[in-house]
C-alpha cells in the first residue's frame, strides 16, 4: 500500500524536474554586436537567436569593468528592449547616458544583455500540482493515531490492573 504513493511521488518529482530542465533548454541566446558610445543616446546593436513567432524579454545591464557587484539594470532604454518579438539580427536599442553618469563617473564600464522567453518560469499549475500530490502522499502514508498503546506482554505475566 505504501509503495504506490511513494512511486507516484517519485514519478511526479521526476516529471517536475524534467519540465524545469526542459524549460531552461528552450531559452534564447544572443550577443551584443556593436556599441556606439560616441553619441547620445548610446546605440547598442544585438542579435537574438529565437523563433520569430515567440515573444522575448530583453534587459540591458551596465557594470563597472571588473566589478560584478556594480551591475544594475538600466531603465532609460528604448527601441528593441523590454517584452516583444525581438528575435533577429541587428536589433537596436538606445540608452540615455545621463541615467548613470554620476554613478559611473570616469570609470570604464561594460554592458550585458539578458534574454529570456516572455512569461518564462515554471507554470503555477506545476507548483500547485506538486503541493497537492505531496499532501496526498502524506495523507496516504500517514498512520492513524492509535487509541490504545500496543503492549506486548510475555506469556505468564499478568496485565496491570485497569483504571
Amino acid at each position: 500500500m505504501r509503495s504506490i504513493p511513494f512511486s507516484l511521488a517519485v514519478f511526479l518529482l521526476a516529471l517536475l524536474v524534467q519540465a524545469s530542465t526542459g524549460h531552461a533548454q528552450n531559452q534564447p541566446t544572443g550577443r551584443i554586436v556593436s556599441i556606439a558610445v560616441d553619441q547620445d543616446p548610446v546605440r547598442i546593436i544585438y542579435d537574438l537567436v529565437g523563433s520569430p513567432d515567440e515573444e522575448y524579454v530583453v534587459i540591458l545591464y551596465i557594470q563597472r569593468e571588473n566589478d560584478p557587484k556594480s551591475m544594475r539594470q538600466l531603465e532609460k532604454v528604448s527601441g528593441d528592449v523590454g517584452e516583444g518579438k525581438f528575435s533577429g539580427v541587428r536589433r537596436t536599442m538606445y540608452w540615455d547616458r545621463a541615467e548613470v553618469s554620476d554613478a559611473i563617473g570616469g570609470a570604464r564600464y561594460q554592458f550585458a544583455l539578458e534574454f529570456r522567453k516572455a512569461g518564462s518560469g515554471l507554470p503555477w499549475y506545476l507548483y500547485a500540482g506538486a503541493a497537492v500530490v505531496g499532501g496526498a502522499v502524506y495523507l496516504a502514508v500517514k498512520q492513524p493515531p492509535s487509541s490504545t498503546p500496543d503492549i506486548v506482554v510475555p506469556p505468564g505475566i499478568p496485565l496491570p490492573p485497569g483504571r
